[in-house]
C-alpha cells in the first residue's frame, strides 16, 4: 500500500483535492484520482484543524472528498472549496447518520447500502449523487454488515473517481432522498446500555449489532 498523503501543514504547495479520511483510505484513493489525473495535488485530513490548516493553500476548483469519517465540518468552512465538497457513507439513503450497519443489523434489514452525496453543513443531508443497494442474507452481525459495506463503499468510489478528478466537472444527483432515523453516537451508546431484566430475543439482538453491550450497576452497590 502506497503511503497516504501528507497533512496540510506538511504540505507547500496548492491543494487541489483534500482527502478527509484515515490513512489507509487516503492512500488508496489518492492511487486512483491520480491515475486519472496525475497532476492532482492532492492532501489529506484527519481532524478540522487539518481543514482550517488547508484553507489558505486550496485552489479556485478544490475539491474536498470524505469517506467513512466522523469529522464533522463546519459549515463555514465548505464554503471555501469551489469545485463541490463530497462525503461516501458506509450506509443506504435510509440509514442515515452514526454506525448504520448496528441499527440496521438490529433492525433486521433485508436490505443494505452506501451513499455518495454532496456533503454540507447538516450532517449527511446532501443531495445524493449515487448509491447501491445489497441483500443482507447471512449477515448475522453488524460487523459482518459493515465489512461488506466497507468493500461496496470502495468500490463506489472508484465509480466515480473520474468525475471526481475533473475538477470542473458537474456531478449530478440521483433522485434519491434521504429518509429514516438520523442516528448519532449518543443513540447507538444508548443501545449498547441493558437493563437486567431485557428480554431474551432482545438481548441477542443487541449483542449481534451493538458490540460491548452492558448493564449498569445500581449506586448502591
Amino acid at each position: 500500500m502506497p503511503a497516504p498523503p501528507p497533512r496540510p501543514a506538511e504540505w507547500d504547495g496548492p491543494i487541489d483535492i483534500l482527502l478527509l479520511m484515515k490513512e489507509p483510505e487516503a492512500a488508496f484513493c489518492e492511487a486512483a484520482l491520480k491515475r486519472c489525473a496525475g497532476t492532482l495535488a492532492i492532501a489529506r485530513a484527519a481532524s478540522v484543524d487539518d481543514i482550517v490548516a488547508a484553507r489558505s493553500k486550496l485552489t479556485a476548483r478544490a475539491r474536498l472528498i470524505g469517506f467513512s469519517t466522523s469529522v464533522v465540518v463546519p459549515g463555514d468552512e465548505l464554503r471555501h472549496y469551489g469545485g463541490g465538497t463530497f462525503n461516501f457513507h458506509p450506509g443506504p439513503p435510509e440509514y442515515p447518520g452514526n454506525r448504520p450497519s448496528a441499527f440496521a443489523c438490529y433492525d433486521r434489514a433485508e436490505v443494505f447500502g452506501v451513499t455518495f452525496h454532496r456533503m454540507v453543513a447538516r450532517v449527511d443531508s446532501g443531495e445524493i449523487l449515487d448509491c447501491e443497494r445489497f441483500p443482507t442474507h447471512g449477515m448475522e452481525t453488524a460487523g459482518a454488515l459493515a465489512i461488506l459495506a466497507y468493500q461496496r463503499l470502495a468500490r463506489l468510489f472508484l465509480n466515480n473517481v473520474v468525475s471526481l478528478a475533473a475538477l470542473n466537472a458537474e456531478l449530478a444527483g440521483n433522485g434519491e432522498t434521504w429518509s429514516g432515523r438520523k442516528t448519532t453516537l449518543a443513540h447507538f451508546n444508548a443501545m449498547r446500555e441493558v437493563p437486567g431484566n431485557i428480554d431474551r430475543s432482545e438481548l441477542d439482538r443487541r449483542m449481534r449489532a451493538f458490540n460491548w453491550i452492558y448493564t449498569p450497576l445500581p449506586d448502591s452497590v
